[in-house]
Formats: C-alpha cells, sequence, structure tokens
C-alpha cells in the first residue's frame, strides 16, 4: 500500500524518487516544491482542527 501510494504522489509531482545505485539499492523520496506546499496546507488544516476541538467537545457534550 506505502509503495502505490509513493508511486501516486511521484506521478501527481508532489514526490521526487531517487534510485542510489548501491548494493543493496537504496531509494530516496523527498518533496518536490508543490509537495511542500501541500504539506504546508495540510499541517495549518491538522493545527486548526487541534485547536478548534476543545470547542467542538464542549459543544458535543452539551448536546
Amino acid at each position: 500500500m506505502l509503495s502505490q501510494t509513493l508511486k501516486s504522489l511521484e506521478a501527481d509531482g508532489l514526490v521526487d524518487r531517487r534510485v542510489q545505485s548501491t548494493l543493496p539499492p537504496h531509494v530516496e523520496y523527498a518533496l518536490t516544491p508543490s509537495g511542500e506546499q501541500v504539506a504546508t496546507a495540510v499541517g495549518a488544516l491538522i493545527q486548526a482542527v487541534y485547536e478548534v476541538m476543545p470547542e467542538v467537545m464542549r459543544v458535543r457534550e452539551s448536546a
């Protein structure tokens, strides 16, 4: 599953894959500039959800 996800992210231009010709072969992955942009946005979304969770839980408890 991880390998399929990485292949999809590479095909979408979000991840760069580099194969090192060593024994055993070594593969390195890195975010592309577009991948960095998406990661930043996702990080901001996670932070926003984290910040509002106390209020969400308060509203749930009072319902």
